[in-house]
């Protein structure tokens, strides 16, 4: 997960909390023994459960960045992003200045915690927004050119782990706002174009586009699962805000009736996505199924939270 230039992450360590903040469905509450927690330096609560797929393994709040170490988190504050694996077992971040005139990523092997530099791209360039492959062998990251007093894309970075090396490249006719991830199975990459979706090979080569289907969504992973299923906001000219596609057809396989998310943070399983809402005065991270029901809250957090620009990582075991 990632911030724009300027807008860096937070994380503190996890306080256990004797009582119920969240207040949870009856049927959820009796299945499981979930831990809420706090993550100092914010008002948010977090609620996990031993058995999730996923759990937070970092977040961002402000200009600060915290990654989970053990049952805690440690602030690193050389770093303007982290995104930790599929698995765990490896980390990418961003620090927080160029050195030697090239920005770069810092490749984490979290059992050692020894880390790798990797020059990425020249200033003024920037590379950001990192997503992993499902397989944790590769990273992409989003390339961008200070265009006026905005950011515009110009391109997407591959980084090895295994290599420790990264390949830079530029994109013709890229959408000014595309943030490039990994396709499902880990052969292509994909990015918003023109209020669809565009398909690339790993050199830039456009493969395919799926027009008309809303730009991609979902946090970490925008794909279900099984990979059959891509998420997005919904083009206009539907009246809801979260649709499904088929990922190789391109076919609409769902709209998401009744909710109205903020933001979007990926899959828990085929059936159910994370998303963040508004409730009342402040903002709940909730599961949602397909047909817009609510079935867990897994966080809960402050307006000056969302203000603040916070965003939770949440990591598939």
């Amino acid at each position: 997960m990632s911030v724009t230039p300027g807008i860096y992450r937070f994380l503190g360590c996890l306080v256990v909390l004797a009582s119920v903040i969240v207040p949870l469905p009856a049927a959820a509450h009796a299945e499981a023994a979930p831990v809420d927690t706090v993550l100092p330096g914010t008002r948010v609560t977090v609620r996990e459960d031993a058995t999730d797929p996923l759990r937070v393994t970092s977040y961002s709040s402000g200009k600060m960045t915290y990654l989970r170490r053990g049952d805690g988190f440690t602030r690193q504050a050389a770093y303007q992003e982290i995104t930790v694996a599929p698995k765990g077992a490896s980390a990418l971040a961003v620090p927080t200045s160029y050195k030697s005139g090239y920005d770069s990523v810092v490749l984490l092997d979290l059992a050692t915690s020894k880390g790798t530099r990797i020059r990425t791209v020249r200033k003024p360039l920037v590379a950001h927004y990192a997503h992993w492959s499902r397989d944790g062998r590769k990273a992409v990251l989003t390339t961008e050119r200070k265009s006026g007093s905005a950011w515009a894309t110009s391109g997407f970075v591959v980084v090895d782990v295994s290599a420790k090396s990264a390949k830079t490249v530029t994109v013709a006719d890229v959408d000014k706002a595309a943030r490039f991830r990994w396709s499902s199975d880990g052969t292509e990459v994909v990015a918003e174009y023109r209020g669809g979706a565009r398909f690339y090979a790993p050199d830039g080569t456009v493969r395919r586009t799926l027009a008309k289907t809303g730009r991609p969504a979902g946090g970490e992973d925008a794909f279900t699962p099984s990979g059959k299923g891509l998420m997005t906001w919904c083009p206009s000219s539907h009246t809801e805000h979260v649709c499904v596609w088929d990922r190789l057809s391109g076919r609409l396989a769902a709209k998401v009736p009744g909710i109205r998310p903020k933001a979007l943070w990926g899959w828990w399983d085929e059936k159910h996505f994370i998303a963040v809402v508004p409730s009342g005065n402040h903002y709940q991270v909730v599961l949602s199924t397909l047909k817009g029901k609510t079935t867990r809250v897994l966080a809960a957090f402050s307006t000056e939270d969302w203000n603040n620009k916070l965003y939770l990582g949440y990591t598939r075991k």
